[in-house]
């Protein structure tokens, strides 16, 4: 419910007795999509997104977790460059020659 007010606006509510037009978010499209046999609720098309979602799958639990920490670090390389507003480049590769 939270990242659905972040990508969307409006306020989350406990009852529609207290809806009001100001509490509304906004969407271009909603849909639900079936994967495999979990259903996907996708939200798209916001006017100020603020949250999203990775959807990581795999063929066993070892390798969703290799890919998510490489997603994780990914995105901490990213957040650490905005931070910082700089990027210092290096090479990890070594070659024998």
């Amino acid at each position: 419910m939270e990242r659905l007010v972040l990508a969307c606006g409006g306020e989350g509510l406990n009852s529609v007795d207290s809806l009001t037009p100001d509490c509304l978010g906004w969407a271009g499209l909603v849909y639900e999509h079936v994967l495999g046999e979990e259903k996907y609720t996708f939200v798209e098309n916001v006017k100020n997104p603020h949250s999203c979602t990775i959807l990581i799958k795999g063929p066993n639990d070892h390798t969703i977790a290799q890919i998510k920490d490489a997603v994780r670090d990914g995105l901490r390389a990213v957040k650490n460059t905005i931070e910082d507003e700089a990027v210092v480049l290096v090479s990890s590769a070594r070659r024998n020659v």
